[in-house]
């Protein structure tokens, strides 16, 4: 085995090259003895070169090398020469393997949470199920049956309406970023949400059990929106929202309009066809056409959450606590939103769907069963204060800035309940169970969920008809309330009993002028143990030719398709393979189904590299085996 310090055949005979190019040129101004010395050292070393005598070939080198640093002198443009090449070659290279083979990621934010976590490093393969044309959305070859749902993606966000992509690659080439999330649908594809579960048939008519059913999936929600507005689209600037017309999108798809003049706010659905008015009590009874904003993709079977103390439900709602019950703290829902009652929330900075509003009342068990399941983004505290974690830049505080006056500078998060404090690299340590993040105080609880996403006092319960809500979803999933993923609410649980019952009386009593909806279970689509697929085909969300639906895992903070709708074929790019930083639990596969060794795209790039690799070592051999020196006649 050589010494590391040895130089290899392939340096020494660089360096007989170097000397060689030199002497060609400038052999008559050596003395005739060094000239024959040099002469003879040339050809010892070419000759060792050739029989692969490494040490030998060392010791010789060496000597040229010292006679190169009396005698050989590179000029200014030699040396920009070699490294502008150099460097050209390094940036081809890594374009090539980076772009059609394999790249190292890492994750910036906690849209994939808890699939993946901010600061891991992964690597990418990009031949999962085409072959990538460098530095551009397209492909040389794709496969479309090589996409799998509920497996994770990358892609180009080149194209994408209200993304902002623009980046460059390596520093140097103009680039459009990529992006990682869970591919849940494919082109044909029709898609319910239910239950925090996605029911879906493909192009053929197949029920995609996976799309429920998956292990990896078990610990995910899926919920059909960000917010009841998903994008709105002005036709004039907030400020000036008196008169206006709003295009609210989901799933980048126009399915609701607000029409807003100096005194009359007009709201309509769109029902696949037509626009039309939005009936706000149609959930009443059961129907076969959209009738109301709530009616697309499962909207109804949601509802945005925060919770209230005693003395904020009597200064910020209508309800009585006699009339609802007493309880620790106090659940409001707002759920079946509809654009004409209860109207809009019109403010300086947008118009807002509220929905119809209800509380439930929690008791000790459930307060302790949402710190017990409490999760929230990835946090630093400076000074008591909270920000949160940002992949860039330092922390922002503010007045808005929520205050953590027990916790130690640095950087926090709560999962499944568990408290970590993240250290070098992302390395994160669970917290001792004193800390102050696991106090299960009623006061605790209800910060950590109200603002434990945006990690922010705005959208802490401050004012009456206000129009920011927690990022935080509850919904019904076989009679059980869910709440954070988990059933706080179990079927027979006697305070989820008596709220169906008020929720019901409150319904039958409310009039045509003031209609009122129940927020209840409306149970899967499922008729007779099948899809319903008649009435998923009319409520639910259908995808295009040649698009694909990805979704965050962390359905909170996740700008996905639920904003920007289904993405291009021509954007996938490739999908993540090994989580190899930070060391622990999660290290190794990514939970997802597994993609195939053997696929057509990744056996020619492998042929390509093997090829490549095969010409290349007949080539050097033939290299390293050609002699270089010849001797100039005089």
């Amino acid at each position: 085995m050589f010494n590391s310090s040895i130089y290899t055949l392939r340096k020494s005979r660089q360096i007989l090259k170097t000397t060689y190019s030199w002497y060609k040129s400038n052999s008559n101004q050596l003395p005739p003895n060094q000239l024959t010395l040099l002469e003879s050292q040339l050809d010892d070393l070419d000759q060792a070169i050739i029989h692969g005598e490494r040490e030998k070939a060392d010791k010789l080198a060496r000597k040229l090398e010292e006679f190169g640093s009396t005698h050989i002198k590179k000029n200014v443009f030699k040396y920009f020469f070699e490294f502008v090449f150099a460097l050209a070659f390094a940036l081809l290279l890594a374009v090539v393997i980076r772009q059609v083979w394999f790249e190292p990621y890492e994750i910036p934010s906690g849209s994939m949470r808890p699939t993946f976590e901010e600061q891991d490093r992964l690597t990418v393969t990009k031949t999962s199920f085409g072959i990538n044309v460098p530095l551009m959305t397209k492909h040389f070859y794709f496969d479309p049956n090589l996409v799998q749902r509920t497996s994770i993606v990358i892609w180009s966000g080149d194209g994408i309406d209200h993304l902002d992509s623009d980046s460059t690659f390596l520093g140097v080439f103009p680039y459009t970023k990529r992006y990682i999330k869970r591919c849940m649908g494919k082109p044909g594809d029709t898609l319910y949400f239910y239950g925090g579960k996605i029911f879906g048939f493909d192009k053929d008519g197949n029920d995609l059990v996976e799309l429920r059913n998956s292990p990896w999936l078990e610990k995910l929600e899926h919920i059909p929106y960000i917010h009841f507005e998903g994008r709105a689209a002005y036709s004039k600037e907030p400020k000036q929202i008196t008169t206006s017309k709003v295009i609210y999108h989901q799933l980048n798809q126009p399915i609701g309009k607000l029409i807003i003049s100096a005194n009359t706010i007009k709201g309509e659905v769109f029902n696949g066809k037509e626009w039309i008015k939005d009936q706000p009590d149609a959930q009443k009874e059961p129907h076969s056409t959209i009738k109301t904003y709530s009616d697309w993709f499962g909207i109804r079977n949601y509802a945005m959450a925060r919770l209230l103390t005693k003395d904020q439900v009597k200064t910020l709602t209508s309800f009585k606590i006699d009339e609802i019950g007493e309880g620790e703290l106090y659940l409001e829902l707002r759920h079946t939103p509809s654009l004409s009652y209860p109207e809009p929330l019109l403010k300086p900075y947008g118009a807002f769907v509220t929905g119809y509003t209800t509380l439930i009342p929690l008791e000790k068990q459930h307060v302790k069963a949402l710190m017990d399941n409490m999760y929230t983004a990835r946090f630093t505290v400076q000074n008591g204060k909270a920000d949160r974690y940002h992949h860039e830049g330092s922390p922002s505080f503010s007045n808005r800035s929520p205050e953590f006056p027990k916790l130690e500078n640095g950087t926090y998060e709560l999962y499944y309940g568990k408290a970590s404090k993240i250290g070098w690299g992302g390395i994160s340590s669970l917290l001792p169970l004193d800390n102050s993040l696991y106090d299960t105080s009623p006061k605790n609880v209800q910060k950590l969920f109200n603002i434990g996403i945006d990690i922010s006092n705005d959208v802490a319960p401050s004012g009456k008809d206000q129009a920011i809500f927690p990022n935080r979803y509850a919904y019904f999933r076989d009679g059980d309330l869910y709440l954070l993923g988990a059933p706080i609410f179990k079927k027979d649980d006697p305070v989820l009993t008596r709220f169906q019952e008020l929720e019901k009386k409150k319904e039958a009593s409310a009039t045509s002028n003031k209609p009122y909806v129940a927020f209840k279970d409306y149970g899967p689509p499922i008729k007779e143990g099948q899809l319903d697929k008649e009435f998923m085909s009319v409520f639910g969300f259908k995808i295009p030719d040649n698009h694909y639906l990805v979704l965050g895992d962390n359905h909170a903070m996740s700008l996905d398709s639920r904003h920007f709708g289904p993405i291009p074929q021509a954007n996938l790019q490739g999908a993540p393979s090994l989580i190899f930083w930070p060391p622990g639990e999660r290290w190794g596969f990514p939970d997802q189904k597994p993609y195939p060794i053997l696929t057509i795209p990744r056996i020619i790039v492998w042929s390509i590299i093997l090829l490549i690799g095969i010409i290349w070592y007949i080539w050097h051999r033939k290299y390293m085996r050609t002699p270089i020196f010849k001797k100039i006649s005089k």
